[in-house]
């Protein structure tokens, strides 16, 4: 009985133990994902017919992306600051996607045309709104937890990426 006492005071500060790790490994996991969300993305935007019906799919792969992001953002505000070799693998994988979603937000702009016969400029422009405020919220996220010497280059991707966005809103 007294080793069922003692074992329930310790679960929570075992389940503590447990949930850093893997919280700081969530947010690896979540920048992979988006960046493979955003590359889905991209073909989909590239390889799309333009007709209403070959819209959906694109229309899910955004609902994902943006899902993605959520989980991202919450799992980055639930880390605690990142270690070093942490901090350097979340800038890297920042460094990656931003030319990847500069790539993608261009190519819906390229296909505006398309997007205005198929009635979905406003789903779209949207989106693009949607997809920007996600992506300002990581980065203040990330900044908050990535070592100091990482800060500066998660801001000036963030500029890159809401010039990109900004750019795409104005067309839409």
């Amino acid at each position: 009985m007294k080793f069922l006492k003692t074992g329930l005071a310790l679960l929570p500060y075992l389940c503590l133990v447990v949930a850093g790790p893997v919280t700081k490994r969530s947010v690896s996991t979540d920048l992979a994902t988006i960046a493979t969300d955003v590359q889905a993305l991209d073909t989909g935007v590239n390889s799309w017919d333009g007709t209403l019906a070959g819209g959906v799919p694109l229309i899910n792969k955004l609902d994902v992306l943006q899902t993605d992001l959520k989980t991202a953002i919450s799992d980055t505000a639930a880390a605690a600051a990142f270690s070093a070799s942490d901090s350097t693998a979340a800038t890297n994988s920042i460094k990656t996607l931003t030319p990847l979603i500069t790539t993608t937000v261009n190519d819906f702009v390229s296909k505006k045309s398309k997007f205005a016969s198929a009635g979905l400029t406003s789903v779209v422009l949207s989106s693009l709104k949607t997809l920007k405020g996600l992506a300002d919220q990581l980065a203040t996220n990330l900044e908050a937890k990535v070592t100091s010497g990482d800060v500066a280059t998660i801001k000036a991707a963030l500029v890159t990426i809401d010039a990109s966005f900004d750019a795409a809103i104005a067309v839409f």
